[in-house]
């Protein structure tokens, strides 16, 4: 941590059990043997001594103040690694990124550059239930002292988000069978000769035009996808199931429609009585060329009225 230093500390001591894969992280103000020496003796007179005491081959730990802790515990043996070969101590090195990673979240997300402090709620967190290992079959607090870490209150917390979050992605999921097993009531298949309402989109529709128009279906191929007819002819446009309602009247069968012509859906529209975006349609349905009755319809905004057509 020479680069971000915090206060007085550069450095940070990494000491793993290799057994039950507990660690305990101390922050460090120099490499130098006597501050190494004072921490492990710190620890071993916490935990006690391990019976192998295995380190890299820094300078820092094959000084000769180092041995001097066999003259406090004469059992220990002292190993250290290969030179340039971090491989010897994988587990340990395999930590070290792990911890790098949780130490930058914990910072971000507190907003601190105080690491040093960090390094504690770190060490909690790797050694706790966040961190399951597979090869243990145990978190490294129950494999070091046979019991669950009592939970923090910020553990508390973050548990109970954890149980809300997994309530809500059960209930989304209730709610997503819910709407299938109505989606699949509402889609029902249609067949040859039902009526269905086809839903007509605002761009096609007259500003005080029906929102649907009444059809009849006359094919569906192998792909689901229906050719629906009305009054003026079969529309161009084949439909899938969603979008048009059958509707459980019968008020216009196959023979009166037609079906020797296609039309667009607007085309369609131009002989119902709103008349699509038109402003003009004859009441009679013929148009207004080849009206029989002398009255249209005029549509303006939101308004209709009926008035006489003069002839001059």
């Amino acid at each position: 941590m020479q680069s971000s230093p915090q206060a007085q500390f550069k450095w940070i001591m990494l000491y793993q059990c290799h057994l039950t894969k507990f660690v305990i992280l101390r922050p460090l103000s120099s490499k130098r043997a006597a501050e190494v020496v004072f921490q492990l003796l710190d620890i071993f007179l916490l935990f006690g001594a391990p019976a192998i005491l295995q380190s890299d081959n820094g300078s820092e730990f094959t000084a000769h103040v180092i041995t001097e802790l066999k003259d406090l515990w004469p059992d220990l043996i002292i190993v250290h690694g290969k030179p340039r070969h971090p491989q010897s101590q994988g587990s340990v090195e395999r930590a070290n990124g792990d911890i790098k990673d949780m130490l930058i979240a914990w910072m971000s997300g507190n907003n601190t550059q105080d690491w040093s402090i960090g390094l504690r709620f770190v060490q909690n967190m790797k050694n706790s239930g966040y961190h399951y290992h597979s090869g243990i079959q145990h978190t490294p607090y129950k494999a070091m002292f046979g019991c669950d870490p009592i939970p923090s209150p910020l553990t508390r917390r973050e548990r109970e988000i954890t149980q809300e979050r997994k309530r809500a992605r059960e209930a989304q999921l209730s709610q997503a069978e819910r709407m299938v097993k109505r989606s699949r009531l509402d889609s029902k298949t249609g067949e040859v000769g039902d009526n269905v309402a086809v839903h007509i989109p605002l761009v096609d529709r007259g500003r005080v035009g029906a929102r649907n128009i009444l059809g009849v279906i006359v094919d569906r191929d192998e792909n689901d996808l229906y050719t629906i007819a009305v009054k003026s002819g079969i529309i161009k446009t084949k439909y899938s199931r969603n979008q048009f309602d059958l509707r459980p009247q019968k008020l216009l069968t196959q023979s009166d429609v037609k079906q020797d012509e296609q039309v667009s859906l607007r085309q369609a529209l131009k002989s119902t009585a709103t008349c699509g975006q038109g402003f003009l349609q004859c009441g009679c349905g013929k148009g207004e060329k080849n009206c029989s009755t002398n009255r249209v319809i005029v549509t303006r905004l939101s308004a209709s009225v009926t008035v006489d057509v003069i002839t001059v």
